[in-house]
């Protein structure tokens, strides 16, 4: 009978546990945020003429286009966790602004070896997925749909100055991992694949509106959580995406044939912020 007892309460306290470090998940997934970001954008077109069966053309450098640089943004989100259903949700919101580097030429084709383009990033997303949840270690697959909207505006402060405006669709599968580090602090890790949907670029000067090519697309992100109250906490964390547009059609502008060549893109965010639970 002691025996029994023993093993009774044993299970009791492992069960207890569990919750507990559960309950620190469920409090950092039942929550809204607001977070300050730092953006590295890297932004490539290798060649700048493949539409017109010329793809051997990159500088000594690898490419004709370029942009790198930090901007600052603003991160929003909100998520909930329903332990009775198993099910989490969370919508973001991100924005960036600022000015980066800029190498390549201007719409008349003179180089612009060392100039300033405006950049201003913008995104959505949406997910959903079932939870699986296993003591203080949950894993969450799920599926993502979002939105990526950026307007550049190459060679600020000169009279050759234009704007360029892409956007794309995405749609993603991956997975989330939540590890309960101690009673305050969570760590979570995920990553995603998917692709570009409906990308498109506009230059309105030029009257130039076209779709892009669709390419894969591929999100990571790694985040620690600490809980400094019932109702608040904070939180840091890196996230990493990268992905591709592939070359528009040629569309004629006047005397001249536009298009716009295949592009990859990378950014790197790395931010800090509150959560607020509920």
């Amino acid at each position: 009978m002691k025996k029994l007892l023993l093993v009774a309460l044993m299970a009791g306290a492992i069960g207890s546990l569990a919750y507990g470090r559960n309950q620190e998940i469920i409090y950092i997934d039942n929550s809204v945020s607001i977070a300050y970001q730092v953006l590295n954008f890297n932004y490539v077109e290798p060649s700048d003429t493949c539409a017109l069966g010329i793809c051997s053309n990159a500088t000594s450098s690898g490419y004709f286009d370029r942009e790198l640089g930090n901007i600052n943004g603003v991160r929003l989100s909100a998520s909930q966790l329903d332990m009775g259903i198993h099910f989490y949700g969370r919508i973001a919101y991100r924005r960036a602004q600022g000015y980066v580097k800029y190498q390549g030429y201007s719409q008349a084709g003179t180089p612009i070896p060392n100039g300033v383009s405006g950049a201003n990033i913008a995104g959505y997303s949406v997910r959903l997925g079932p939870v699986l949840s296993s003591g203080r270690v949950m894993a969450i697959p799920f599926v993502q749909y979002g939105h990526h909207a950026w307007s550049r505006v190459v060679g600020v402060g000169t009279s050759a100055s234009y704007e360029e405006d892409y956007q794309n669709q995405y749609f993603g599968f991956g997975a989330l991992f939540q590890v309960a580090m101690t009673r305050i602090l969570v760590g979570s890790l995920y990553a995603m694949a998917g692709q570009t949907l409906n990308p498109s670029i506009s230059v309105p000067s030029l009257g130039f509106a076209q779709p892009l090519g669709a390419a894969p697309l591929v999100k990571a992100g790694v985040l620690l959580n600490l809980r400094l109250s019932r109702l608040f906490g904070l939180y840091a964390g890196v996230r990493y995406v990268r992905f591709s547009y592939g070359q528009s059609p040629t569309e004629q502008s006047g005397s001249l044939t536009v298009m716009e060549p295949a592009s990859n893109t990378v950014m790197t965010s790395y931010e800090g912020g509150l959560r607020f639970f509920f």
